[in-house]
C-alpha cells in the first residue's frame, strides 16, 4: 500500500485542513516550545509534568488513566509540527521521531494482550494511527529536505500506520455503538482515503458501514445523545459533523442524508440544556464549562441554529426559541424555563433539568429522576459533575452512584445485577410544555422491588417547584427512605422545623417544605471525610470542591407519597423582568402604499417573493416619477404571470426582476451576484410569495443581513402578516437591532403559481 500525495484532492478536508489547524494553533505553538525547550510535557487539561525521555510510555506521574490515555495516542505531536513551523528548528522534527520511533519499537509487535491497558486501547489506537498521518504529510510538505533524509522512518511509518488499519478493521477490536467505535470508524476511514489500493477500498466500505450503524444507534428519535452526558452529545455530534465536512458525497454514500434528519434535532438538545450562565450542567459525565459554536457552516442558514446561538450568547446574537420548555420523553431528559430574557438579563432565568433515565451504558451515573436548577444568576440544586474516569477512586464513585444526586436513597433495595434492566424499566407516563405551568411525571423502577413514580411541577410566575415522590414496596417490606437534595457550598441552610431555608449572600432565598407526609429527620452533611465523601461537586476534570446536602428521612415505610415544595424569593435585581408584549398592527397594503408614497421620495424598492402586490408598487414609482423596483424571487413559476401584468401596465421599465439561487450544499450564504448594483434601498417588503416555508427561511437568514446594510438611514421594511410566526419574529428582532421601522401588511395578491418546493 502507498500513501497519496498530500495534492491528492480528497485530501484537502481530511488531511490538509487539518494540519493547517494544528500547526498555525498558537495554543500548540507554546505547548511545542514548553516541551522542546522548557521540557515541560503538558497534556490538555492537566498540569505539566518534567519531561524524562520517551523510554516510559507507561508512566503515572498524576495518578490518572486520562493523561496515560492522551501520553499513548501522542497527543503532542501537533504541539510539536505547530512549534516547528513556527521555528523552522528540524531539531524539532528529530525529537518528534525519537518519540514515534520509540513508541514502534516497544510496542507495535504487540497485541492486546500486553498487559498496560493504552497501548491498543480501541480509542487510543484511533488517535494515535491519526497523529501519525498528520505527522507524515506534514513533515513531506513543510519539511521536505528533512523528510528525505529521513525515508526509512517513513517507510517505517507508513507501515505502522497499516497496523494500526489493520487492527481498527477487525471486528473484535471494534467498539461498536460507543463514542470509541465512532472514532475507529472516522480514522479507519481517513486511512482507507490516503492510501491507495484494494485494501484501502475495503478500509473504506467497512468505515461508511460502521459509520452509517453508529449515526443510527447514537441518537434517539428526538436528536439526543444515548450516552448519558451533555458533553458527549456535543462531542459526537461534532465527530459526525467532521466526517460530513471532511468527505465528498463520492466517498459518503447516502451518509449525509441520514444525518439530516436528525441533526436540527441534536442542535436544539443543546439550545435548551445549555444553562442561564451559558455553560453545560454537570449531568453524567460532563464538565460545568462553556460550548463552542462548531455549526455555523452546516446550520447557519437555519432557524435552529439561530435559536442555538441564543443560548450561545446569553441573548446578545441570534432569535430566542418559540418555546420555553422541552421535554425529550424518549431521550429522558426535561428542560423548563420561566423565559429566554433578553442579554442584560439573560443569566437571571430560572433553568430547572430533569434527567429520567439512562440510554446506554457509557458515561451512565445512578441519576435516575434526578432534579438541577439555576435560578437568579446562581445554582441552587446541583448534581455532581465528572471528577475522572478512575473507577476506585472515592470521590469518582461518589460521583456515579446514587448518594451524589438529587435521588431517593431507599434501603434494602438494589440495582439488577442486569445493566440492561435500568435501560428498559424507565419511561415518561405525562408531560405538559405549557409556558407557564410545565410538568414532568416519570416512572423509575430501577431499584428492585419498588415501584416509584417522581413528578416535577413548574410554576414560571410563582417561582413554585413541587417534586412529588411516591414510593411503593412490591414486597411490603418497610424500608427508610430519605429524599436528598444538594446545595453548592456558597448557600447557608437552616433546618427548620418541618423545613428547610437556603439563603444566598445575594440576598435571595429559598424555602423547602412538604406536603402529605412529616419528615422523621432532617439532617445536613458536606465534603468528605478520609476516602469518606458525603457532599461534593466537580465543575471541572480532576477538581473537586465540597457541596451541601440535605437529608430528609422517612423511617420505615412500606409506602410514601411527599411532595417536597421549593418556594424562591429572589432578590428583584436578580431577576429578569417580565417581557413586555408587543400587540402588532396589520395594515392594509394599498392604504400604506399611498402615504408612504406621499410622504417619501422612495428611489429604490426591493420585494422578497414574486407577489403581484410589486405591480402597486411600481404604479407607484412611475406616479412620483423616480425609482423602481426589484423584485427578487425564485421565478421561474410564478414569472409568466408576473411579466404579463408587468406589459399589460406598462410597467416594464418601472420593475426589474432578479432571479435567486441559492445552494443547497452548506455552506448556505447570500446570493451577492443577484444583489448587483441594488444599493440605498429606501423601501423593502418581505413576501413569501413563491417559496416554500424551508426555502424563504433559507432565504431570510441569508440575505437579510445583507440587504439591511444596504438600506438608507430612512429606509423602512414591510412584511407581509401572512408568514409563519417564527419567521415574523426573526423579522422584527433583526429590524430592531438593525434600527429599521416596520410594518406588517394585508391584501397583498399573489401570483397563481407558486413553487412546489
Amino acid at each position: 500500500m502507498k500513501v497519496k500525495p498530500g495534492s491528492a484532492p480528497e485530501l484537502i478536508r481530511c488531511v490538509q485542513k487539518k494540519l493547517k489547524q494544528a500547526f498555525s494553533d498558537a495554543a500548540n505553538q507554546n505547548l511545542g516550545q514548553a516541551l522542546f525547550v522548557s521540557k515541560k510535557l503538558k497534556l490538555a487539561p492537566f498540569a505539566a509534568v518534567d519531561f524524562t525521555g520517551w523510554d516510559c510510555w507507561e508512566q503515572d506521574p498524576l495518578n490518572n488513566r486520562s493523561w496515560q490515555w492522551r501520553l499513548n495516542w501522542l497527543s503532542f505531536l501537533p504541539y510539536l509540527m505547530a512549534y516547528h513551523r513556527a521555528s523552522g528548528n528540524d531539531e524539532v522534527l528529530h525529537f518528534a521521531r525519537e518519540a514515534i520511533q520509540s513508541w514502534l519499537n516497544a510496542y507495535l509487535k504487540t497485541d492486546t494482550s500486553y498487559p498496560f491497558e493504552f497501548i491498543w486501547h480501541d480509542h487510543a489506537t484511533a488517535l494515535r494511527a491519526e497523529q501519525f498521518v498528520l505527522f507524515s504529510y506534514y513533515c513531506r510538505e513543510h519539511a521536505p529536505v528533512w523528510a528525505e533524509h529521513h525515508m526509512e522512518f517513513f517507510c517505517a511509518l507508513e507501515q505502522a500506520i497499516v497496523v494500526h488499519g489493520l487492527w481498527l478493521a477487525k471486528d473484535s477490536f471494534y467498539s461498536q455503538h460507543t463514542n470509541h467505535g465512532l472514532e475507529q470508524a472516522r480514522v479507519l476511514l481517513l486511512l482507507g482515503v490516503v492510501f491507495d489500493g484494494e485494501l484501502a477500498n475495503e478500509w473504506q466500505n467497512i468505515a461508511i458501514t460502521r459509520i452509517i450503524s453508529e449515526l443510527e444507534y447514537s441518537f434517539t428519535d428526538e436528536g439526543v445523545h444515548v450516552e448519558n452526558s451533555p458533553a458527549y452529545h456535543i462531542f459526537v455530534f461534532k465527530v459526525f459533523l467532521g466526517i460530513i465536512k471532511d468527505y465528498s458525497a463520492d466517498i459518503l454514500g447516502d451518509l449525509d442524508q441520514k444525518f439530516s434528519f436528525f441533526s436540527a434535532k441534536a442542535l436544539n438538545f443543546i439550545t435548551y440544556i445549555l444553562r442561564p450562565d451559558g455553560k453545560l450542567p454537570p449531568i453524567g459525565d460532563t464538565e460545568q464549562l462553556p460550548t463552542s459554536d462548531a455549526y455555523r457552516d452546516m446550520f447557519g442558514h437555519t432557524l435552529e441554529y439561530q435559536y442555538f446561538l441564543y443560548a450561545l450568547t446569553q441573548g446578545k446574537h441570534g432569535v430566542p426559541p418559540p418555546a420555553l420548555n422541552h421535554v425529550f420523553a424518549k431521550s429522558g431528559y426535561a428542560v423548563f424555563r420561566d423565559q429566554w430574557p433578553a442579554s442584560e438579563h439573560y443569566d437571571k432565568a430560572f433553568h430547572l433539568i430533569a434527567k429520567v433515565g439512562c440510554s446506554s451504558r457509557y458515561h451512565h451515573q445512578q441519576d435516575e429522576g434526578h432534579v438541577s436548577l439555576y435560578a437568579g444568576g446562581e445554582d441552587w440544586l446541583i448534581d455532581s459533575g465528572l471528577y475522572n474516569y478512575i473507577s476506585n477512586d472515592p470521590v469518582r464513585k461518589y460521583m456515579r452512584g446514587r448518594v451524589g444526586h438529587n435521588v431517593p436513597i431507599i434501603s434494602h433495595a438494589n440495582y439488577s445485577k442486569d445493566f440492561e434492566h435500568r435501560m428498559t424499566v424507565w419511561q415518561v407516563t405525562d408531560f405538559s410544555e405549557h409556558v407557564c405551568k410545565p410538568f414532568l411525571n416519570m416512572q423509575l423502577n430501577v431499584l428492585v422491588p419498588l415501584i416509584y413514580h417522581r413528578r416535577v411541577d413548574f410554576d414560571a410566575v410563582t417561582k413554585v417547584i413541587e417534586v412529588k415522590d411516591k414510593v411503593t414496596a412490591e414486597d411490603q417490606q418497610l424500608r427508610n427512605i430519605t429524599l436528598q437534595w444538594h446545595f453548592p457550598k456558597d448557600k447557608t441552610i437552616v433546618i427548620e422545623e418541618n423545613g428547610i431555608l437556603v439563603s444566598s449572600s445575594s440576598g435571595s432565598r429559598l424555602r423547602i417544605s412538604f406536603v402529605g407526609e412529616v419528615p422523621d429527620q432532617i439532617s445536613m452533611m458536606t465534603g468528605s471525610k478520609d476516602d469518606k465523601v458525603f457532599s461534593c461537586i466537580s465543575y471541572k476534570a480532576n477538581k473537586v470542591e465540597p457541596s451541601h446536602l440535605v437529608r430528609v428521612l422517612f423511617k420505615e415505610r412500606a409506602e410514601l407519597e411527599v411532595s417536597t415544595r421549593f418556594s424562591f424569593d429572589i432578590v428583584e435585581t436578580k431577576l429578569a423582568p417580565v417581557p413586555a408584549s408587543v400587540k402588532r398592527v396589520v395594515q392594509p397594503f394599498s392604504s400604506l402604499i399611498t402615504s408612504h408614497y406621499k410622504s417619501n421620495q422612495c428611489l429604490n424598492t426591493a420585494m422578497l417573493g414574486n407577489d403581484l402586490g410589486c405591480i402597486e408598487l411600481a404604479k407607484a414609482h412611475r406616479a412620483s416619477g423616480i425609482g423602481h423596483v426589484s423584485v427578487l424571487a425564485e421565478l421561474s413559476s410564478g414569472g409568466c404571470q408576473l411579466k404579463a401584468k408587468l406589459s399589460e401596465n406598462y410597467l416594464t421599465t418601472w420593475l426589474n426582476c432578479r432571479t435567486l439561487n441559492i445552494s443547497s450544499i452548506p455552506p448556505i450564504v447570500a446570493d451577492m451576484d443577484v444583489l448587483h448594483g441594488l444599493e440605498g434601498l429606501d423601501l423593502l417588503v418581505i413576501t413569501g410569495a413563491g417559496f416554500s416555508e424551508i426555502r424563504l427561511t433559507t432565504i431570510l437568514l441569508t440575505m437579510l443581513p445583507v440587504l439591511f446594510k444596504r438600506m438608507t438611514k430612512s429606509g423602512e421594511v414591510w412584511i407581509c402578516d401572512s408568514l409563519p410566526e417564527r419567521l415574523k419574529v426573526l423579522c422584527e428582532i433583526w429590524c430592531g437591532k438593525y434600527g429599521l421601522p416596520l410594518s406588517f401588511i394585508s391584501d397583498l395578491e399573489q401570483t397563481t403559481e407558486t413553487s412546489d418546493e
